[in-house]
């Protein structure tokens, strides 16, 4: 079964008040015991500024892909005259969506939302429908109209268009006995439509041990003195502040110079300032009654585990969730005897009469004065409290919606409505422009309409942008590359690739279509899938955004683009190379090491982040725990890049000199680094150690590839001055990979001598030309190499030189640990599982452990770090 959750009750003023708690915690729940049902949340995109949370609170709980956003041209609130047209458009367009996503139940969180923001509700105004089910709270404003409806008229009037939507409804969820009750007397609900799931406190609502400091603490910040009655939550009339101020009044004079009334939550200023004045009325004390406005959820618990009463006098409540999340806490509480406050509470002796301030006071003072009944209530609420959980409102809602659809199945109901072509909405649109004759921008709206398109292939938009402005042919560069061109020949049911770029001027990104062209074109296969166009790009829901190029002045620049994208359902990931110049920032550029911690925050905001190693990995978290500790955190994946080179477009050419150097390297035994000249990578240790042979009459060989990098002039002099230069010591810079493949042929040994690596791209290109290698004893090195290479740890040239030196007689009596047996991936297979990262499917050789001696046939590292 395909269950559609509109979220909507947790998008409006409703998600800072109990009805968006409820929605939140009820829809978790769901999905948390789904089972073989699909559920699909639907987000309204007028409401910007929750999407980004709400996906982060189903992250790990439902696919990205399963969160869906529509949108409409705003605003649309029912209490502005002036939005009628774009309101009924509004519902046009969300009714389409729903109906193209094909539910078999769509079930609403609140209905009754829209008065005075842009939250639109309807159900079965413009297109059939699937099944509908209604989270129902309560029919407090027509059951006390002459309260909420009649003073207000355009209130009722939508108020009275919402009862209608809400008959249509095939099933009501209701919160308690009582609002079920509510239902089946006051809107004729046949009983068998209206199931109680009951409600629950969220976890983080639980006893909260504070020592005395930290009580004082709390209470001082909140103009607290010593012990306090409680009552929190919303400030409207049926809340009954009054009475409890006045039930206050009543108690005897040493009882209120013992204990403070606090009113907890927020409120507005109107209410504050009644609120205020009736206590100046009753001729309290301004210090008598507390009124903190808004406190945060860890000052409410704390609050409610050391209130010494919670009072809660509502008249009318559907469920009344302060109260249980008082008792979860720990807190004594009394209430009123009506509505489902006595369901919630399950304690006769703790009631009262809400509308006798007498009452309210009488049973204050009888709990007060009485430890033992003040103990049992304190006892009966954790009890009581445990009787409620989400988990069980979720398989109560979960199982009345399989009763509903199997009750529709025997009734010979399709599974669900077709889809139909979007002429439907096109045709709803029209009527009502020609029936309110407002006029509307039809462009903007047009370009609205457009974004809930659903593609029958998602895009995997791939961000080229460093590659298209220049190929710097670093070992970065050659993994987009090789991943490009394996992923442009796939012909995938899943993504339609399409690579764009963008710049560090302009927000927004193209496709790169001539790149695209220029890149194919050195395979005539794939060039015809090329155009021309560099236009800007679409994105939809259940699109994929991918960074593969790393350029981070661009990306961070792009960062709004990136949230804009995220709002509209595309599912933002990053690959990591390294996280080196936060965590080694004596060996980079000041400036780069700025700009690499403000790419990472980047990409800590998107949904995934891909690390060529799990040492990458572990250091990223690590960053990202100190970071971003209470923040949101992407899902982290692990893959290895591929080793042969000539699966990477390489360059060619060869140099006039390339075959004395390469007859060189045939005199001697050759060791070669390949990488940039950069201070991590242990170039200037090496040549010292080289020195040190040299001086020794050892004869070897030493070639370094790679271009100059930063702060390293000295070293190019050094290497530029030397009298081994052209002889036995070799820098060969910006070399092309046909050149560097004869290199991998030819050489001795490859010598990875680098303090800090993302992966060590150059050792598995060297197992693949069977080439030894040394390395220096680091995590990711091992991870990559495993049993097949000979390590190091040298703090100095001497002891660099002395481990060559044990190297050198090991590879003279053959006794050298060779990298033949190393395992190593292709770009294809490489390439082909980022695709399956890409989709959240992780190949079974990425997440299966195995024993160290097959290790890296399975490409990948154990716990421990063991030669």
């Amino acid at each position: 079964m395909r269950i559609v959750i509109d979220m909507q009750g947790a998008q409006t003023s409703s998600r800072l008040r109990g009805i968006g708690r409820y929605s939140m915690a009820l829809a978790q729940a769901m999905v948390r015991h789904r089972g073989e049902h699909e559920i699909i949340l639907l987000l309204n995109s007028m409401f910007p500024e929750t999407i980004a949370p709400i996906q982060q609170a189903f992250a790990g709980l439902l696919p990205r892909k399963n969160i869906r956003t529509w949108h409409a041209l705003a605003p649309v609130a029912m209490d502005v005259a002036d939005n009628q047209q774009r309101r009924h458009i509004a519902e046009a367009i969300r009714e389409d969506v729903i109906h193209q996503l094909q539910p078999d139940v769509l079930h609403i969180t609140s209905l009754f939302e829209g008065f005075g923001d842009n939250a639109v509700h309807s159900i079965r105004a413009y297109e059939k429908s699937p099944l509908v089910a209604a989270t129902f709270y309560d029919l407090i404003p027509l059951i006390q109209k002459d309260i909420y409806l009649d003073p207000n008229p355009r209130f009722k009037k939508s108020y009275g268009e919402r009862i209608e939507h809400l008959k249509r409804a095939d099933l009501l969820l209701a919160i308690s006995s009582s609002s079920r009750q509510e239902a089946i007397d006051h809107l004729a609900f046949e009983e068998g439509k209206v199931v109680n799931i009951s409600a629950a406190a969220d976890d983080c609502f639980q006893p909260l041990a504070l020592d005395q400091d930290a009580k004082e603490a709390l209470k001082r910040r909140l103009g607290i003195k010593g012990a306090f009655l409680m009552y929190s939550g919303a400030t409207d009339d049926r809340k009954n502040h009054l009475g409890l101020i006045e039930a206050y009044s009543l108690l005897p004079a040493s009882m209120r110079e013992a204990y403070q009334l606090v009113l907890v939550g927020g409120l507005p200023l109107a209410h504050r300032q009644k609120f205020e004045g009736y206590v100046r009325k009753l001729r309290l004390n301004k210090a008598d009654v507390i009124i903190t406005g808004r406190v945060s959820d860890e000052d409410l618990i704390g609050l409610y585990s050391i209130c010494d009463l919670y009072v809660f006098p509502s008249w009318h409540e559907g469920f009344g969730l302060p109260v249980l999340e008082a008792m979860s806490c720990g807190a004594p509480v009394i209430g009123s005897n009506n509505t489902s406050v006595p369901e919630v509470i399950g304690f006769e002796r703790a009631l009262f009469d809400p509308y006798s301030p007498q009452s309210i006071a009488d049973k204050i003072q009888e709990v007060l004065n009485n430890q033992t009944l003040h103990a049992e209530l304190k006892t009966h609420a954790l009890i009581q409290a445990a009787q409620f959980s989400w988990e069980a409102s979720a398989r109560r809602s979960i199982k009345a919606l399989e009763a509903l659809y199997e009750n529709a199945q025997r009734a010979g109901a399709p599974p669900h409505v077709e889809p139909t072509e979007h002429a439907g909405l096109h045709h709803h649109v029209v009527e009502i422009l020609k029936r309110d004759k407002q006029k509307l921008d039809l462009l903007r709206l047009s370009q609205i309409m457009a974004r809930n398109v659903q593609l029958s292939r998602p895009q995997l938009l791939v961000d080229v942008s460093e590659l298209v402005q220049r190929d710097s042919r670093s070992g970065i560069q050659r993994v987009v590359r090789s991943i490009l061109k394996e992923w442009l020949s796939y012909s995938s049911e899943k993504f339609d690739v399409r690579l764009v770029y963008a710049n560090d001027t302009e927000l927004g990104y193209r496709y790169a279509a001539r790149f695209a062209k220029s890149f194919l074109s050195q395979d005539g296969q794939l060039a015809a899938q090329a155009s021309e166009d560099d236009a800007p790009i679409d994105f939809y829901c259940g699109d994929h955004f991918f960074v593969l190029d790393m350029q981070h002045e661009v990306q961070i620049f792009q960062q709004p683009f990136y949230q804009r994208m995220r709002e509209r359902g595309v599912t933002l990931q990053f690959l990591v190379h390294d996280i080196l110049p936060v965590t080694m920032p004596a060996f980079f550029q000041e400036r780069a090491v700025a700009n690499h911690e403000a790419w990472l925050q980047v990409a800590a905001a998107g949904d995934t982040v891909i690390c060529v190693s799990h040492a990458t990995a572990q250091a990223l978290q690590a960053w990202m725990a100190v970071q971003a500790p209470d923040g949101r955190k992407p899902e982290v994946g692990v893959f290895h890049l591929g080793a042969d080179i000539h699966s990477s477009l390489p360059s060619t050419g060869m140099p006039e000199d390339a075959d004395f150097i390469l007859g060189q390297l045939s005199e001697r035994p050759t060791f070669l680094m390949v990488g940039t000249l950069e201070p991590r990578k242990g170039h200037v240790q090496a040549l010292d150690a080289m020195e040190v042979l040299w001086q020794t009459q050892c004869d070897v060989n030493l070639v370094l590839v790679g271009k100059l990098g930063w702060h390293m002039e000295e070293l190019a002099q050094r290497l530029h001055d030397h009298p081994e230069r052209n002889q036995r010591l070799f820098w060969l810079d910006g070399i092309s990979d046909e050149y560097l493949t004869q290199l991998y042929q030819h050489a001795d040994c490859l010598l990875a001598a680098s303090v800090g690596e993302g992966f060590g791209l150059p050792l598995i290109e060297a197992a693949r030309h069977r080439l030894p290698i040394i390395a220096r004893d680091l995590p990711v090195l091992r991870e990559v190499a495993g049993e097949y290479a000979y390590y190091f740890n040298a703090t100095d040239a001497e002891q660099l030189a002395q481990a060559l030196r044990h190297w050198l007689s090991l590879y003279e009596a053959k006794e050298h640990p060779g990298s033949e047996e190393m395992t190593w991936f292709s770009w294809k297979q490489s390439a082909q599982d980022l695709f399956e990262l890409v989709q959240g499917n992780p190949p079974p050789h990425l997440t299966t452990r195995v024993s160290r001696p097959a290790l890296y046939r399975q490409c990948l590292p154990q716990e421990e770090s063991t030669p």
